[in-house]
């Protein structure tokens, strides 16, 4: 009976607590700073061209066939719109279109060919998806700012701690 208790007791610690929202905040601003770099990075070594330009054949995960590359200019434009994406990810304006957009177009481009594969680019997928249910543009945002959304100091510990299992994890 003790045990129980003391495992509900951990279950709501975990789950119904409010807790300052800052350490979302701080995720949302690292990631976005880090997902800018990274795409960045990608450009200026030239890699959309050497990985999804001139390769002639590309290794596809099984039952994603169909996820082909796009024209050469498309890849560019596709690599642009994760740069602009990340960077409003980071600034939190107009967040939830800019993590939807980031989320569909990093996995689109990590699924045209399994030879890119890097475990961190699988979680940032998983991430990127995430972050799409979690307030994290309610404090220190733009959005917050031009009063798109309304703004929050506390948030239920689920928010923070489901990030922390997923990084655990």
């Amino acid at each position: 009976m003790q045990i129980t208790t003391a495992i509900n007791k951990w279950i709501k610690h975990f789950s119904d607590n409010t807790v300052n929202i800052a350490p979302l905040i701080t995720f949302r601003i690292v990631f976005g700073l880090m997902m800018f770099a990274s795409t960045l990075r990608f450009i200026l070594k030239g890699w959309i061209n050497d990985f999804y330009v001139t390769p002639k054949y590309y290794f596809t995960y099984y039952g994603f066939d169909w996820v082909k590359p796009l024209e050469e200019n498309s890849m560019y434009i596709l690599f642009g719109i994760l740069l602009l994406s990340s960077l409003l990810i980071a600034f939190g304006f107009f967040y939830r279109i800019s993590i939807v957009l980031f989320f569909l177009v990093f996995t689109y481009i990590e699924l045209i060919d399994k030879t890119n594969y890097l475990n961190h680019y699988y979680f940032i997928s998983l991430m990127s998806f995430i972050l799409i249910f979690l307030p994290l543009n309610r404090h220190f945002s733009i959005d917050v700012y031009f009063r798109i959304c309304k703004e929050k100091t506390k948030v239920p510990s689920w928010t923070i701690n489901f990030i922390k299992l997923q990084i655990a994890f």
